[in-house]
C-alpha cells in the first residue's frame, strides 16, 4: 500500500532532504522579498561555508566570464550582480537534492530533471522580464523547484516511481495522471504539501500544486501559474530534459498562450536563449 501524503511528509522532514530545509527557505524569503538587500543576501551565503565556496567556485567559472578572481560573496554580488547571486544560491542548494543522479531510465533520471527544472526557471524567468518587464525572480524560483515532488517520490516511492515512469511512457500519459492511478496523489500535491510545511510563501505553494494542471485552478489564473505552464510546455516541445507532460495539451497550451498575450514566435526566441544558456552550463560542469 502507498504511503500517505502525511507519511511523506514526516520521512522527508526526518531525511537528508530536510537538511537544506532551513537555508532554502531563507533564500526563497530574500528573493520574494523586495526589501531585501545585499547584506541580507551576503550574510545568508556565509554562514554556510559549503554554499559559500560553492557560490564562489561558480561565480568564478567560464560562465560569468570574470577576468578577474572574485574572492568574496560582497564581490560576487558587485560583479556578477545581486539578481545573478540570488539564482546561483538558490541553484547551488538546491541542487543538493539532485546528486543521487541513478541510472537514466524511462526518460528519467536526477540529472535530466535538474536540467528541466533549470530550462524550466530560465524560461519563465526570460518571460517576465522580455514579455513583462518584470525581475523574475520568483518565476525563477517556481520553475526551479516546481518537480521537488519528483524528488520525494524518487526518494520513498523509488517502485512505484519506476512503474509510473514505465506506464508514462508506454501510453503517453501525463505523469500526474499516471501517479494518480498508483498513489491517489501526484508530485505537484506532494510539492504543494512540502512548500507550505517550509513556509514558503502562499502564491509560491499555489502555484507548485498545479504546476502542470492549469485546470484545476479556481477564480482567475496567476500570472505565475500561467506563465509556469507555459515555460513548461515551451521546454517539453524543444526536449530540455525530462518531461512530465507525455502528449502536449495544446488547447490549454494556447489558452495560457492568449491570456498572457504571448505569441509563439516570442517564446521560440527565448527558448533560443535558454538551450544556448544550458549549452554554456554544460561546457562548464553544471550538470
Amino acid at each position: 500500500m502507498s504511503k500517505s501524503l502525511d507519511q511523506l511528509l514526516s520521512l522527508v522532514n526526518h531525511s537528508e532532504i530536510a537538511s537544506i530545509k532551513a537555508t532554502l527557505s531563507k533564500i526563497i524569503e530574500v528573493i520574494h522579498n523586495p526589501e531585501s538587500s545585499v547584506m541580507d543576501l551576503k550574510n545568508l551565503i556565509e554562514i554556510d561555508p559549503p554554499l559559500a565556496a560553492n557560490v564562489l567556485r561558480r561565480a568564478n567559472s567560464a560562465f560569468y566570464g570574470m577576468r578577474r578572481g572574485i574572492h568574496s560573496i560582497m564581490d560576487a554580488i558587485i560583479f556578477i550582480g545581486f539578481d545573478a547571486v540570488k539564482e546561483l544560491t538558490l541553484n547551488q542548494k538546491f541542487f543538493e537534492l539532485f546528486q543521487k543522479n541513478g541510472v537514466e531510465i524511462h526518460g528519467y533520471s536526477r540529472r535530466v530533471l535538474w536540467e528541466h527544472s533549470i530550462g524550466v526557471a530560465l524560461c519563465g524567468k526570460l518571460i517576465y522580464r522580455r514579455e513583462f518587464r518584470k525581475n523574475g525572480g520568483d518565476m525563477y524560483t517556481a520553475g526551479l523547484i516546481h518537480d521537488i515532488g519528483i524528488i520525494v517520490e524518487d526518494q520513498f516511492l523509488h517502485a512505484e516511481l519506476l512503474s509510473i515512469l514505465a506506464d508514462k511512457e508506454e501510453h503517453e500519459r501525463d505523469l500526474h495522471s499516471a501517479e494518480a492511478d498508483v498513489l491517489g496523489y501526484c508530485h505537484e500535491d506532494i510539492g504543494k504539501r512540502l512548500a507550505e510545511d517550509w513556509n514558503f510563501p502562499e502564491e509560491l505553494c499555489l502555484v507548485l500544486g498545479e504546476a502542470e494542471r492549469p485546470e484545476t485552478s479556481e477564480g482567475p489564473r496567476l500570472l505565475l501559474a500561467d506563465t509556469l505552464y507555459v515555460a513548461n510546455c515551451a521546454c517539453q516541445l524543444r526536449k530540455v530534459g525530462f518531461s512530465e507532460l507525455g502528449r502536449l495539451d495544446r488547447p490549454a497550451y494556447e489558452d495560457c498562450l492568449n491570456r498572457l498575450r504571448i505569441k509563439e514566435r516570442a517564446l521560440d526566441f527565448i527558448m533560443d536563449e535558454v538551450n544556448a544558456q544550458i549549452a554554456l552550463m554544460k561546457n562548464d560542469g553544471w550538470f
